[in-house]
């Protein structure tokens, strides 16, 4: 007996050990200054990544840009929101990463001043429009509209680039004429006396024909990490889908998130909790690879994007297997 639980301890340590040494890290970066911001500070209050046995480092960054290019440096594992412009430029590239999911919505308005002369988005031509940079998905998007619905080239309008917080501004100091922001801006600057043209989703839904809204971001994984770890991402997964869930439940406790996180003030921060359906997503069935395949040949219409998407470049498997996950 005395051999048996000396080996049956032995075994216990041996055992332990080897969990211990496949623990599952993972590198997680997002924008600070974006809608990632809201999904980013749930995700690490709730800490639903641990939950799912996953040892995560959130790493975030000041660029919409940014995320994307620490997977291609290899200093992040995966992006809970890289824009979906630089995303799919990346895969057609042919650079080792892979689109796993679409997790926001482009849920943004294009604004003017309430008393610019400026009254339709047919008076565009020619104008200064605050966005955000070249490589994000809402300046491929923009220049998507502006050719497909109003047959605008680039060196039609000037784009000015900025985060929404530095677009708002140039737009109050009337160094631009129209601005395109997010809703979650625009329920943080509620004193601003603005007029709406029109909305990213109506002027899509003209473009595509269908009421789905242009998807903002993605999911964007690195293929050395999904590769060793399969099982790994299935658990990203499923801690992202535990994530929106829990927003879509409590959104008190999302602005609690954010008060804490990005020290927005606690009406701000019920403004953006609010908006949290409408934002966000974790989605990659086949009716949305569809979509974001047409959003693909839509960026590279107009030069947004160049060459194909390989196979596998979207890849559903992670989705598909964290539905076994409860």
């Amino acid at each position: 007996m005395k051999h048996l639980s000396i080996a049956a301890v032995a075994l216990a340590i041996v055992t332990g050990l080897a969990g211990h040494a496949e623990a599952q890290k993972v590198r997680i970066g997002y924008w600070s200054s974006g809608v990632s911001l809201g999904f980013g500070s749930v995700l690490q209050a709730g800490k639903f990544m641990e939950k799912r046995g996953l040892e995560v480092e959130y790493i975030t960054f000041p660029d919409v840009n940014a995320p994307t290019k620490a997977i291609a440096a290899g200093a992040i594992d995966f992006a809970i929101g890289a824009s979906a412009g630089g995303s799919m430029s990346v895969v057609a590239d042919g650079l080792p990463m892979s689109i796993i999911l679409a997790t926001q919505v482009a849920q943004l308005d294009f604004v003017v001043l309430e008393d610019s002369p400026i009254k339709t988005m047919e008076e565009l031509k020619g104008k200064k429009i605050g966005m955000s940079p070249a490589g994000s998905a809402t300046a491929a998007i923009t220049a998507a509209i502006l050719d497909k619905n109003y047959g605008f080239a680039a060196s039609d309008y000037q784009a000015v680039p900025g985060n929404d917080s530095r677009v708002a501004q140039f737009l109050v100091q009337k160094d631009i004429d129209v601005a395109a922001l997010r809703g979650v801006s625009l329920a943080l600057l509620p004193e601003l006396k603005l007029h709406k043209l029109s909305s990213f989703s109506k002027e899509w839904a003209k473009i595509t024909g269908k009421n789905a809204p242009p998807v903002l971001a993605l999911g964007l994984i690195r293929n050395d990490w999904l590769k060793a770890h399969p099982e790994g991402a299935a658990k990203i997964v499923a801690a992202m889908r535990d994530a929106y869930e829990f927003g879509k439940k409590d959104k008190a406790a999302v602005a609690k998130a954010l008060v804490a996180s990005a020290h927005l003030k606690e009406t701000d921060a019920k403004a953006y909790a609010a908006l949290w359906d409408d934002i966000y997503t974790v989605d990659m069935s086949p009716d949305a690879i569809a979509s974001l395949k047409a959003q693909f040949e839509i960026f590279k219409s107009v030069g947004a994007v160049k060459g194909e998407l390989p196979a596998g470049g979207m890849n559903p498997t992670p989705f598909e297997q964290s539905k076994a996950i409860k």
